[in-house]
């Protein structure tokens, strides 16, 4: 590219820039082929990108040359303003502050490097203060022994990688020639005492883990599929449900969706129920201090089956059911209400 052609394509886009035409600069510059993009270009480029909100493939762009960058203030302030955005506010300081030695002291630039530095302050005293509730490692002992046996051996565990009040992991059970299905048994939930009625306080039901059966066929490794990933929000939605709405779970309890589940079924609420295809023993764990953790498992539901149980009882429902329809989910399978 000449020089006088040069000059004039960075003029335009200066231009663009200084009008927030900033599109029109990716457009421009894409023209070009990358192998005859330089240093200048490739910096335009990127600060297009961050004014278009594109912070990840900006700070892609600018790493590119990061080498031809390590003493240009501007490229420092354009790597620290793409991190600031990303949350990542912390290594966006180093860079700002890099930028500010380099020379690039203005206002904004100062201005910017106070929010990296006071934002980074504030998450790291939010990590102090939230700490997830725990079972402590005896109690999370019994409870791994009593799902291992009364449940099943499990290999597989979902294991949650930020847990905003509990830490629920999900225990994946697989299918046996006895229990042809998955049997899915959050672990974590019962760390947190839910808010009991008084009157009720006496039958040590503060306490609760979720478990959910699904057929031999459901795919788990399709999980960014609602239809094969609802079960388990469903069973994170409720573990988390007592601790953040003050409240408390139990058996017969229905919770809606307030629409079907996933765009293959028309279940749209679930009942807690116990785990009748497992044996009684099943159904309490006592924990070392004496406290009692309930398991319940979810039986997905339809608006009608919802209405009739509540016009007349948990009880009346099951009553209509037979038990190989509580074993596991059905999501095409027919209504339990047949008027």
């Amino acid at each position: 590219m000449s020089n006088p052609k040069r000059e004039a394509m960075l003029l335009k886009i200066q231009q663009w820039h200084d009008n927030d035409k900033h599109q029109k600069i990716l457009t421009e510059l894409d023209k070009i082929p990358r192998e005859f993009w330089d240093y200048e270009v490739t910096c335009l480029y990127a600060r297009a990108l961050n004014n278009l909100e594109q912070y990840e493939n900006a700070l892609n762009i600018l790493m590119n040359v990061k080498n031809q960058g390590r003493n240009d203030a501007f490229w420092h302030f354009r790597i620290g303003y793409s991190l600031y955005y990303l949350e990542r506010e912390e290594e966006a300081a180093v860079h700002i502050q890099k930028a500010i030695d380099l020379g690039d002291d203005c206002y904004d630039t100062n201005k910017l490097l106070e929010a990296c530095l006071r934002e980074a302050e504030q998450k790291k005293n939010a990590e102090k203060e939230f700490s997830p509730l725990l079972y402590s490692n005896e109690e999370m002992d019994v409870i791994d022994r009593h799902i291992g046996k009364y449940f099943g051996a499990y290999k597989n565990v979902f294991h949650e990688i930020v847990s905003p009040d509990i830490h629920v992991d999900i225990v994946i059970i697989e299918p046996t020639v006895k229990r042809n299905y998955y049997v899915l048994v959050t672990m974590g939930m019962g760390a947190w005492k839910m808010e009991i009625p008084p009157e009720l306080k006496k039958y040590r039901i503060d306490r609760a883990e979720l478990l959910v059966c699904l057929p031999p066929d459901w795919k788990l490794d399709s999980l960014d599929d609602e239809k094969w990933y609802w079960p388990l929000r469903w069973l994170k939605i409720l573990a988390r449900l007592p601790a953040k709405e003050s409240t408390w779970l139990g058996w017969g309890h229905t919770i809606p969706n307030g629409g079907p589940f996933a765009e293959n079924t028309r279940l749209s609420a679930t009942m807690l129920i116990s785990p009748g295809a497992f044996s009684k023993k099943s159904y309490v764990c006592k924990l070392p201090g004496g406290d009692e953790v309930n398991f319940y498992q979810m039986l997905p539901l339809y608006d009608e089956e919802i209405e009739f149980k509540l016009q007349n009882s948990a009880e009346a429902l099951l009553d209509l059911i037979d038990n190989k329809n509580l074993e596991y989910v059905k999501p095409g399978r027919d209504s339990f209400i047949k008027d």
